[in-house]
Formats: C-alpha cells, structure tokens, sequence
C-alpha cells in the first residue's frame, strides 16, 4: 500500500513529490509517468535543439479542425517524459500580473491563492540571477535558475531602439525591467530558467530520491470504492491492468490528461461519460471544461538596410559569440492592457448577451474583466475513452472581445514597427512581409488596412496557433476545493497541476505551476 501515487511526473508531480518526501522520508510515494526518463539527453538542453515541441517527447496532439480558423487543426504540444512540459518548453519564466492572483483568490473565495499568499512559494521556487534585483520578490538558492539578457550578457542589436519606440507609443519600461514582481504593464526583459544556458528539467532539479518512480507507464484510470454517498479513491489502475493501492492519490498529469483521466474513472459530466460508455461514479459537470489558453501569431518583417546586421544569420560577428547561445533571442516581453473605452465595452455587452442565451455567466463589468492581449479562452470537449488516444480540444475565437484584443494587437504592431510614430518605423522597417494570400495589403499603418476588421480577423484565423499553456480544466471552486486541492466529494483524490486554475494568467504558466506545485506539496500533507 502507497501512501501516495503521484499520477504524471511532470513539472507539479515532481515538486509535490519532492516536496513530500522531503517532509516525511517514512512516506511511501509511487510516481506514474507516461513518458521515458530523458535527464541524460544532451540533445534537448540548449534553446537551438530541434528535438523539442514537435520531437520525440511531445504528445505532438492536434485539436480538432477550429470553425474560426478556416478549419485548421491546430499543434497542441505537451511533455511526453519525466519532467513534462520543462523537457520541451522554451524557458520563459513570466509569473503574470498581481492582478491575476488576486482575481484568482476572489473567484474561490480563498486569499491563500492571491499573489501576497503565493510570493513565498514564487520565491522558494526561484534562484535569481540579481540578488539586488527587488530582493523582496525573488527568491535565491531555490532549485530553479532564473536568468535574464542582462545576466547572460546577450542584449541584441536593436534593443535600444526597440525600448525607444515603445516609449514613443506610450509604453513604459517597467522598474528595472523586472516583469516578475507583481506587474507586468510595460517592457520587461526575456527571463528564463536556465542554467549557463543549460534546461532545467524538473524531475532533476527537484530531487526524486526515495520516491519509487515508473516511467513509460500509462495510467488506464484511477480506482474508486462507492458506499452509499461516500466515493474514495483506492489507487490506480495501468494499461496493462495491473492496479497499484494507495491511501491518496494525486492528479498531476495536465490541463489535457488530468481530466481525461477522471473521466475514464467515472468523475465527470455524465453525458460525457454515457456517450463513451463509461461507468459514472460522481457527477462533476465541470471537468473538462473552461480550458484557458493564450494564442501566438508570428509577424516578420524587412530590414530598411540588411547590412547593418540586425538580425540573427547576417554576417554580424556579435551573434557567433558564446554568451547568444545561452538563451532565446528575444530581448523584452512586452504586456499591454486593452482601453476600457465604448468599443470594448459594447463587446463585452454582445458577449454577455450571447452566452446568458447559453446559460453561461459572464462577467461584464470592466474591474471584473482584465484583459491582457496575450490572453485567449478556449474550451474543450472531453475525452476519448482509450487513454492511449490524444485529446481534441476545440479553439473558439467567436467572442467580440476575444476579436476586438486581436484588432487592437495588430494595430499596436503595426504602429510600433511600420509607422513615422517609432524609430523602429522610421530607421528600421522597411515593410511587413505577410503570408502570400495577404501579400496584395501587408499590415502597415495604412488606414484603410488597419480599419478593416474583417482583414484583421481574417489574418489571426488564418495564421493564429497555442502557444501550449493549457490551464483551467478541473478549476478550483468547481472541481477542486481551494484550502486542500481535493477533488469536490471524493475522499483521498487530488489535483495539482495547471488544471486547477481557474482564471486566465497573463503570462507563460510554468512559474505559476512551480509555485501551485510547491503550495499544494504543503497542502495535501496537512490535509488528513
């Protein structure tokens, strides 16, 4: 008998299962991953490999074809390995906004989820590369290396010029750069957590010693007993049928399988389950549902004058120095807020209406509303009822304020890099070089083309992808209670990955997960 079985090795169940056993080094922990142990692939630790998304330890799931995206299917990458998403991903280390936090907290009516709350287990997570850089909100000697351009020495040629022109457009520098203090409204640099440029696999850094770990394991579902009103979880079961007891089980396995996996056990909305012909042990018309995601759209440019070595694969010789191999080329991260003005508000409004038709809440009202444009909401229909079988999850760009962000995102580009209003547009840019089936009105400052929403629409649906932060799926306060992470009625289940976030963060979601991770490793062993 386990007392606990951590279902997904990823970047939460390796922190909680680090966490606990560092607590207690009596506890008998079995760790379940899908995927192999990679920790000795040279091939995956620099920013350069190509075996990353896309490679040979990502799920590599397709969503269905997206209605609003000329019927695209869209990549929705997730960690097939020991370590999950932190084997893949790109590094990007962005906590998000005070404001989420404190959202988040509201919503579930706990203030241990708010960002105050949450600082510490940000700062337990993080080794900072700045011991002077606001030292109140980052951490030193935690297990993860946070480094910035500065720190690694890699500032790009056009870095002066880009902070000058968002300047010029009224958007600030935030203090020192730092977009992981508790504000994210302005310029801030690139941060990740890498080491020498080197990945940081969670499953490494978080040591696993002393916990029991199974990897190219899959997880068929977790076992239940029923008395009466009283369903407790009992252990799991794997594919090949062999079943594993335990006093607790912990979900860890994702925004996607998270879910899947309740359902497959019987947790879940009973159409759902009926439709696949899955035994319902507890109704839960929430899991699954209310999947939160943020949507990426590349632009490109042409250079004014090539030669003066800008960018990356000219004949620079600053690029072929060490230290531009330590980390993505990007020197900012810049986050903008929409303008509470007559425009958003009757989107809002038109929303509103439309899902009270649908029975949905919505919150209208702008303090309720924060909005950041890299933030998208999407919703996804489960499962399949083989857990070998990928998830589909289903993109809608329908809502007027998910259409009115993007317009508002396109606009603010071509102001900053095409336009007389920059020096960026003035020195800089030549033109935007779009997608051949835009090539006759490539996005500029042009009013006719900025003015055009359908143009802008028609734009985002045909190039917009994931950029792989799925979150919300078994959120708290529906699926999961606040103050332990249980699952709502089933004893000795928990969740304790992305899954149980129930707002939308304004930021890359590994951070955030690192410190729900390092909470809930607190919370789950006091919950008896």
């Amino acid at each position: 008998m386990w007392d606990y079985i951590v279902v997904g090795g990823g970047i939460a169940g390796s922190v909680i299962s680090s966490r606990l056993i560092e607590q207690d080094r009596t506890l008998k922990i079995l760790m379940i991953e899908a995927g192999p142990d990679v920790s000795s692939r040279t091939d995956i630790t620099y920013v350069n490999s190509t075996n990353l998304i896309m490679g040979d330890f990502d799920y590599n799931d397709q969503t269905v074809p997206q209605l609003n995206m000329n019927n695209r299917q869209i990549g929705n990458a997730g960690g097939r390995a020991l370590g999950g998403g932190s084997v893949i991903n790109t590094g990007g280390w962005t906590r998000g906004d005070k404001v989420d936090y404190d959202l988040w907290a509201e919503t579930v009516g706990d203030q241990r989820w708010s960002y105050d709350s949450q600082l510490q287990y940000f700062r337990k997570t993080e080794d900072w590369c700045d011991p002077k850089q606001h030292p109140d909100q980052h951490g030193m000697g935690g297990p993860q290396h946070v480094a910035s351009i500065s720190s690694t020495g890699r500032e790009y040629p056009l870095r002066n010029k880009v902070l000058e022109s968002w300047r010029e457009i009224g958007v600030d520098a935030l203090p020192e750069l730092d977009g992981n203090a508790g504000r994210i409204q302005g310029v801030s640099e690139l941060y990740e957590n890498r080491r020498e440029g080197k990945r940081q696999i969670s499953s490494s850094v978080y040591p696993l010693d002393g916990v029991t770990v199974l990897t190219e394991t899959i997880v068929e579902s977790v076992m239940l007993s029923k008395d009466g009103s009283d369903v407790r979880a009992t252990g799991v079961r794997i594919a090949n049928g062999t079943e594993y007891a335990a006093k607790r089980v912990i979900m860890t396995a994702g925004a996607y399988r998270t879910p899947q996996l309740l359902m497959l056990s019987g947790i879940g909305p009973g159409e759902t389950l009926a439709k696949h012909g899955i035994e319902p042990k507890f109704e839960m018309p929430d899991v699954g549902k209310h999947l939160a995601d943020h949507v990426m759209y590349y632009m490109f440019w042409k250079l004014k004058d090539p030669a003066l070595g800008y960018a990356l694969g000219s004949s620079n010789p600053l690029f072929s120095e060490q230290q531009f191999g330590l980390g993505n080329p990007t020197d900012f991260i810049t986050s903008t807020s929409i303008q509470q003005d007559e425009v958003l508000a009757r989107a809002i409004a038109k929303d509103k209406e439309d899902q009270a038709a649908e029975g949905e809440v919505f919150k209208s009202d702008f303090q309720q509303h924060p909005l950041y444009m890299e933030n998208f909401i999407l919703y996804v229909p489960f499962p399949s009822a083989d857990p070998v079988v990928p998830v589909d999850g289903t993109h809608i760009t329908t809502t007027m304020v998910d259409r009115h962000v993007w317009r508002t995102a396109l606009r603010q580009m071509a102001k900053l890099v095409a336009s007389d209003s920059t020096v960026l547009g003035r020195e800089v840019i030549a033109s935007e070089t779009p997608p051949s089936a835009f090539a006759a009105r490539p996005l500029s400052s042009a009013r006719d083309v900025l003015e055009d929403d359908a143009y802008l629409d028609a734009r985002v649906a045909a190039g917009a992808n994931s950029t792989y932060h799925g979150h919300g799926t078994c959120a708290m306060g529906k699926v999961v209670e606040p103050s332990s992470l249980r699952v709502c009625g089933v004893q000795g289940l928990y969740v304790a990955d992305a899954s149980v976030i129930p707002v939308v963060l304004g930021s890359h979601i590994q951070a955030a997960v690192y410190a729900l991770a390092e909470q809930a490793a607190v919370l789950i062993a006091q919950d008896q």
